[in-house]
């Protein structure tokens, strides 16, 4: 467990799962996922079966410090042990926004990557016109490394991305 300022980072439960499958089927969350189908129980325990089991990735629940209230996940997803580098996921519960937790789960899962893993890099992909996931990211550290032209097809129409990414050297100094 990470313990920061507003949240701590625990390992993610069953229990924390079955929220974030109420949380995948919402629309508005969905749609920042790339996900177009709903997820089914069945196909949801699978995911977090295999998840589970999988030896490239760290998977966090976020939770809030003093009430314990499930707010979202932090990934580091395709640790590579040779490149020293890994993609941060995010997903925060319709609770979460706008109050510093996912930019404080960022920062930690950045200070895990960096202290703990001994990574060099960590970088995301974000919907370019996601303008509050930009801002969480730049205030966690990550700089722009470039555009990702129609990149991802989400309700009809080629969305634009970001790559953005932060460096242990720049993150450290």
């Amino acid at each position: 467990m990470y313990s920061l300022e507003k949240v701590t980072l625990t390992p993610f439960t069953w229990e924390h799962a079955q929220t974030y499958l109420d949380w995948v089927n919402q629309e508005e969350i969905a749609r920042w996922l790339t996900r177009s189908l709903p997820v089914s129980p069945l196909e949801h325990q699978r995911w977090y079966e295999n998840l589970m089991q999988r030896q490239d990735f760290v998977v966090f629940s976020v939770v809030e410090n003093g009430s314990s209230t499930y707010l979202g996940n932090v990934w580091l997803w395709g640790v590579h042990p040779v490149h020293r580098s890994a993609e941060l996921r995010i997903l925060m519960g319709p609770s979460a926004k706008g109050k510093g937790y996912g930019t404080e789960a960022c920062k930690g899962l950045l200070r895990f990557a960096f202290r703990d893993l001994n990574l060099n890099k960590v970088f995301l992909y974000v919907l370019s016109h996601n303008a509050a996931a930009v801002r969480t990211f730049e205030k966690s550290g990550f700089v722009s490394e470039g555009s990702l032209h129609q990149e991802f097809f989400m309700a009809g129409k080629y969305e634009d991305a970001l790559r953005m990414s932060v460096l242990r050297s720049i993150w450290a100094s």
